[in-house]
């Protein structure tokens, strides 16, 4: 019966350390989804390198986010094993296991209050803008990109329509799509943009609207972003 209880105690405490670190991924706007995902991938020590990875890596308070719940997966396999040895020896102590669970659900109803995450999101907001250079940003903070917007790289081929044209043309009147810089070779071209005549080889970095850039760049885009 103690066997099956710790059993119960233990699956009961990583399922709340998910939920929380979840919650707090959450608060930095991350989807609820990606952020369970990856919490789980942490702690269990998977090493997923999805495409989703780099939304917590390339996110300076994500890191240490993740930091910490890579740290407590290592640290709770060490208790696990602890634990298995204690069980041998009939020494488990399964009230302060109890009152650690007890303590995680707390946390975790606290987390879930409304007005939780609401300062949590403005604190994240704060601390990114007050510790961190723009640089450091992830771009589609910086950008303040929303979930229907994206950013791209447009690559002019042989035989492209958009050869020896100005990029302005790239970009329909009217459109919420915008260029950010031309890559060519390894020059990078920001002054008077829309102005310079594309060149087969040229990768344009614009942003907008997700579905229009998918219809209009379909057999333009890099493979990452299709």
């Amino acid at each position: 019966m103690g066997e099956f209880l710790f059993i119960l105690i233990y699956l009961s405490i990583m399922l709340l350390v998910i939920e929380i670190a979840t919650m707090l991924f959450v608060a930095t706007g991350l989807k609820k989804q990606i952020a369970r995902y990856q919490v789980i991938s942490m702690l269990t020590a998977t090493g997923f390198t999805t495409d989703e990875a780099s939304l917590i890596i390339d996110h300076p308070i994500r890191r240490k986010i993740s930091a910490t719940v890579i740290l407590f997966g290592y640290f709770s396999l060490a208790v696990m094993i602890s634990s298995i040895a204690s069980l041998l020896s009939n020494d488990l102590r399964i009230n302060n296991m109890l009152v650690f669970v007890g303590a995680l659900f707390v946390i975790l109803m606290i987390l879930r209050s409304g007005k939780v995450k609401k300062f949590l999101v403005a604190k994240f907001e704060h601390e990114l803008d007050e510790e961190y250079d723009l640089e450091d940003w992830p771009l589609k903070t910086a950008l303040s990109l929303k979930e229907e917007d994206m950013v791209a790289l447009v690559d002019i081929k042989e035989g492209s329509k958009y050869d020896s044209l100005r990029a302005e043309e790239l970009i329909m009147k009217d459109a919420d799509l915008h260029l950010l810089f031309i890559r060519r070779g390894d020059e990078i071209l920001r002054k008077d943009l829309f102005n310079e005549k594309l060149q087969v080889g040229d990768k344009i970095m614009i942003f907008g609207e997700k579905d229009h850039i998918k219809k209009d760049f379909a057999d333009m885009l890099s493979d990452s972003a299709k």
